[in-house]
C-alpha cells in the first residue's frame, strides 16, 4: 500500500513503505506505553500541530482528548511537536520532576519526533495525513537495557564499544555514532526506528563521513547539506 500515491510529485517507495511501517510500530505496546496510550501520544502530537498552525486541519478531522495520558505527559508532547527549540535542561528536570522516567521520556520523544517528521512529509508533498491504525493488544515490556549507562546526555544512552555489549554491537554496528543517533537508545526499539527514518530520507548511516556517497541522483551532498543546514537553521535546531 502506496500512503503516499495520491502525491503528484515522485516518492521513493521505500519511503511510504517505511513510513506505514512506523505508524503500525506506534500501535503496538513498547518498552514503556502500551498501544492504546502510544497511539494516543502519536495523535495528540498531530492535533497539537494543528492546532498551532504546523499542519492545515484535515477535512472532517476530529480533534480528541487523550484520556490515557497523564497532564504531564501532554505537556510534553505538546512541547516536542510544537515547540521543541526551547526544550533544555531545566525544561527536562521539570519533566522528571513531574513523574515522567527518563525511559518513557525517550519513548515519548521517539514517537512524537517520528510523527511529526511523517506528518511534515506529506503536507510538504500535498497529500492528507496519513490514517493511524487501530491499537494491538498487549502489555509494556517495562524492560531497561542493563548497559544504559549516564554519560553526557541528559538521559541514559548505551554506550559505543566494549561498554554497550551485544546490544551496542547490534544497534550501532561498529559505526561512531554520536549522540544524536543514541540519544533515543535507552529505548532500543525507538533508536532502530528512529536510524531507519535516517537511512531512507537522509542518507545511510555508514556513509555519513563518505562525502562522495549520493543518497538521490538528483542531489549533490553539498547540496543535501545545504538544505539540511538551512531547515535546521529555520527550526532552531539544538545540534
Amino acid at each position: 500500500m502506496d500512503i503516499y500515491a495520491e502525491s503528484e510529485y515522485p516518492t521513493l517507495n521505500n519511503i511510504s513503505v517505511i513510513h506505514q511501517q512506523q505508524l503500525i510500530q506506534f500501535s503496538k505496546p513498547g518498552y514503556w506505553g502500551n498501544g492504546t496510550q502510544r497511539l494516543e501520544i502519536a495523535k495528540f502530537a498531530r492535533d497539537s500541530g494543528i492546532e498551532a498552525g504546523v499542519l492545515e486541519k484535515p477535512k472532517n478531522y476530529e480533534m480528541a482528548d487523550p484520556k490515557n495520558i497523564a497532564p504531564i505527559i501532554k505537556h510534553l508532547v505538546k512541547t516536542v511537536a510544537v515547540e521543541p527549540q526551547i526544550i533544555d535542561e531545566k525544561f527536562f528536570r521539570k519533566i522528571i520532576d513531574g513523574g515522567v522516567s527518563e525511559e518513557e521520556y525517550t519513548e515519548i520523544i521517539g514517537i512524537v519526533s517520528k510523527t511529526t517528521n511523517i506528518d511534515v512529509f506529506a503536507r510538504a508533498i500535498g497529500v492528507p495525513l496519513p490514517l493511524f491504525p487501530k491499537p494491538q493488544s498487549g502489555s509494556p515490556s517495562n524492560t531497561r537495557p542493563p548497559e544504559a549507562t549516564k554519560e553526557d546526555a541528559w538521559v541514559s544512552t548505551i554506550p559505543i564499544g566494549p561498554s554497550g555489549k551485544e546490544i551496542g554491537a547490534e544497534l550501532y554496528k561498529g559505526r561512531p555514532l554520536p549522540y544524536i543517533l543514541r540519544a533515543l537508545s535507552l529505548v532500543p526499539d525507538e533508536c532502530r526506528s528512529n536510524m531507519v527514518l535516517e537511512s531512507c530520507q537522509y542518507s545511510e548511516l555508514g556513509s555519513v563521513l563518505d562525502f562522495s556517497y549520493k543518497h538521490y541522483d538528483c542531489l549533490s551532498r553539498p547540496q543535501v547539506e545545504i538544505i539540511a543546514g538551512r531547515v535546521s537553521a529555520l527550526n532552531e535546531c539544538f545540534y
